[in-house]
């Protein structure tokens, strides 16, 4: 509502100033009803074609004004003619000329409403089309003939009709996406999102869900780096990267796809390596050891594996392997390897819904050591607690 205001109040004011500028009167005319006055000095036919030939010659002469005019009257007063539906077609046309971009979507929408089998109904779709992305690409929207207000509502409802009017139409991928970057342009991450995504799943054979499925990585990518890195969004930038390249691998967009997922590997990088750094410098040496090692992982070939490689070895050169074990087992004997192994394979088995054997023997309570009978029936003295003692921190070099 804010916002609304700030644009009409100054708009009201601009409008006393400039009267010629204000929108056109309105009269009424017998057998017509309500019409725009600039109609008021149209010759009125007897039949659609005299009207719809007057229009013509108005058209000829660049009177954009009086022509669309003529064309109305056909479409008002001979609405089931054959003829009806170009000169609605025209009409449009004519407002365009004038520039009057929303008059003339309103025009192409009736005919998409009122003839549906019409040879104009594709053109008029095509149409709709460029006057909605002439908004998306920022004209504004007028109020009393002023260009004032923000144009991406405007463009994303004109899309949805499309979409609405003719889900199949060649227009409809395209006004589809147009709906995403309506809402990409308007800040709505998750709408724009869903919109390219209803691209890919309504119509994965274009050519625009392509576009499309790189669109949905992009938003992410453009997410990921709004408050320097958001790792939620790097993650899903990277996953719809990845899964472009593997659905659209001829896309001209490929290679922009490869880029941007080295960038999000080299921030992610950079993003473990300054974790690594924070752990170093509060000494906690095996959490720096795991983030250092993440670097070498995600960008083997930069520098900062390589610093980060030289200090693994400080560290390790210090605490011993058997301290910094990541997520691997210990050394084990051959012996017991293949013991371990053939136990974890009769659980495997055992642990099937379809297994059948022997029950699994109940487990007997071992006897206490070393206890007399009389001993057993003695109550235990409890010890007291007693402290743990830190272990001792090996001196490293400091980074």
């Amino acid at each position: 509502m804010k916002t609304t205001l700030r644009y009409v109040l100054p708009l009201t004011i601009f409008l006393f100033l400039l009267p010629n500028r204000s929108p056109a009167p309105i009269i009424y005319r017998e057998g017509e009803g309500i019409v725009p006055s600039e109609v008021q000095d149209i010759e009125i036919k007897k039949n659609a074609q005299e009207q719809f030939d007057l229009a013509q010659r108005y058209e000829e002469n660049n009177d954009f004004a009086r022509a669309g005019a003529s064309y109305r009257l056909v479409v008002r007063r001979f609405p089931r003619a054959d003829i009806a539906p170009t000169a609605e077609f025209n009409s449009g046309r004519m407002y365009q000329h004038q520039g009057k971009l929303d008059a003339a979507f309103n025009e192409y929408q009736g005919l998409v409403e009122k003839y549906p089998r019409s040879s104009e109904f594709e053109p008029a779709l095509e149409a709709e089309y460029n006057i909605a992305k002439a908004y998306l690409d920022g004209k504004r929207v007028d109020v009393y003939g002023v260009p004032t207000l923000p144009s991406m509502p405007k463009a994303q409802e004109m899309f949805r009709k499309i979409v609405t009017n003719a889900p199949f139409s060649k227009m409809a991928p395209l006004a589809q996406y147009g709906i995403g970057q309506a809402l990409e342009k308007q800040g709505s991450i998750v709408s724009a999102v869903n919109a390219y995504q209803q691209v890919v799943d309504r119509y994965p054979n274009n050519d625009v869900a392509a576009d499309a499925m790189y669109q949905i990585g992009y938003v992410y990518f453009q997410a990921s780096r709004e408050t320097g890195y958001d790792q939620t969004a790097a993650v899903r930038s990277q996953e719809a990267f990845e899964d472009f390249l593997v659905r659209y691998p001829n896309s001209s967009k490929v290679a922009q796809a490869q880029d941007n997922l080295k960038g999000l590997q080299g921030r992610k990088s950079s993003d473990s390596y300054n974790i690594a750094r924070f752990y170093d410098k509060q000494k906690n040496y095996k959490a720096a050891y795991v983030y250092y090692n993440e670097v070498l992982q995600q960008q083997p070939d930069s520098q900062e594996a390589q610093r980060a490689k030289d200090r693994m070895d400080q560290i390790r050169s210090k605490l011993g392997d058997s301290a910094l074990q990541i997520g691997t087992e210990t050394a084990e004997s051959g012996q017991t390897v293949a013991e371990r192994r053939k136990l974890q394979a009769q659980v495997d088995t055992a642990a099937r819904s379809d297994f059948v054997g022997p029950p699994a023997p109940t487990p007997t309570p071992a006897a206490t050591p070393g206890l007399t009978p009389a001993q057993k029936k003695q109550p235990l003295t409890p010890q007291k607690d007693v402290a743990p003692t830190a272990p001792t921190e090996p001196n490293l070099p400091t980074q």
